[in-house]
């Protein structure tokens, strides 16, 4: 051993840096990881939210969405686990998640929390007593992001793995397969460090359809091209969306599923009916027939008859599905077909995105949606690739 120290020391004053990647190596990296296990429960039943609606979205039959993207996140990272120590919060905030996932993780923290039913208090107690990890992996929402951010600022790496509802912030990954790979990345020092924007919204003023939101500060994330960048807002051009409109015929007895987006909310106005802001609506023969659907409600809506999904893409991060409608769910595309897939964009938002983008929760629907698109702009159509 002392042998090889010295030969690594001799490469290095050749200019051959290998000793700094040894003694990186030669410990393994502390992972810190935390799951806030109600994030995005709120998405499929159209909540918008899950904050302080976690009791409202079981009523309405919302299903854990967070610890199944955990277990499939540290599922990517398994072959590689001798390469870390996962450091993590008691029972459902990542014990549970790293045991199902084949991982013995140190569990560390308030072992009397109780299963769903976490807060604030718990992602930020959690934060707080993993400061000492080399990078601190979370999976949850904009607000996660938001707690964490409070606790640890830029002290030390961070990386989301997307799994809330809205997910404007800059520090996620585009999904999970994307997060364990940059966690890898970075413990391979194969990647770069930039202060990248932590965005959150008020969740009371986003279900009455209005949009604030705000940075709260910068975290320090391994950055590639596998992490998405912040969501940017655009002022539409109502004469450009007019002539979208026109390049877009609807088919009569047919269910058209509108996103959420003021593309779409401003594109309906012009097809003569109005739809919520926010919201998933579905409309047929020129009426809408469901308001702010939730995901049984467009299962139901479709059931025996075509139907046609309307999407815009996220503006700077390029999503058409995943982020802010998950009531547009895996198996209501399926059903859909991607063919029937109709994708609207302005060109100022289209300056800014090279790629679309896809989340569905469903790694093997997102395979099969990649590709190639037509999005409908006020020019006519474009071809796009989806990755």
């Amino acid at each position: 051993m002392q042998n090889q120290k010295k030969a690594l020391e001799i490469l290095k004053a050749f200019g051959i840096n290998a000793y700094d990647e040894y003694e990186w190596w030669r410990k393994k990296k502390k992972v810190g990881f935390i799951v806030n296990p109600i994030a995005g429960m709120g998405g499929r039943v159209g909540l918008k939210g899950t904050d302080g609606k976690y009791k409202e979205a079981l009523r309405l039959g919302a299903r854990p969405v967070s610890p199944l993207k955990a277990i499939e996140f540290l599922s990517f990272l398994k072959p590689y686990k001798e390469m870390l120590e996962l450091y993590t919060y008691p029972k459902m905030m990542g014990e549970y998640e790293a045991l199902h996932a084949g991982f013995k993780p140190i569990v560390i923290g308030n072992k009397s929390i109780g299963e769903f039913n976490t807060n604030a208090d718990d992602t930020k107690n959690a934060a707080g007593l993993l400061m000492n990890s080399d990078i601190l992996v979370f999976v949850g929402g904009d607000g996660t992001a938001r707690d964490i951010y409070e606790v640890v600022k830029d002290k030390i790496p961070v990386l989301g793995v997307p799994a809330g509802v809205k997910m404007h912030s800059a520090v996620f990954a585009l999904n999970s397969r994307a997060a364990a790979n940059v966690v890898l990345d970075f413990l391979r020092m194969n990647v770069s460090l930039e202060l990248r924007e932590v965005v959150d919204i008020d969740e009371n003023a986003f279900r009455q359809g209005k949009i604030s939101a705000k940075i709260y500060g910068y975290m320090k994330v391994p950055v590639t091209n596998l992490v998405q960048s912040f969501k940017r807002s655009y002022r539409s051009n109502e004469a450009e969306i007019a002539a979208i409109a026109k390049n877009i015929e609807l088919i009569p007895n047919a269910v058209y599923i509108f996103g959420p987006g003021s593309t779409t909310y401003l594109l309906a106005k012009h097809l003569g009916f109005e739809k919520t802001l926010l919201g998933v609506d579905l409309i047929m023969n020129g009426k809408v027939i469901v308001r702010d659907a939730k995901e049984s409600d467009i299962l139901s809506a479709i059931e025996n008859r075509g139907a046609k999904i309307v999407v815009t893409p996220i503006g700077g991060q390029g999503f058409i599905f995943g982020r802010g409608n998950q009531q547009i769910s895996a198996e209501v595309i399926r059903n859909v077909g991607k063919e029937n897939i109709i994708v609207v964009a302005t060109k100022s938002k289209l300056r800014e995105i090279n790629v679309l983008r896809v989340d569905t929760g469903d790694l093997e629907l997102d395979e099969e949606l990649k590709g190639y698109i037509e999005v409908v702009t006020g020019d006519g159509k474009i071809r796009m690739q989806v990755k």
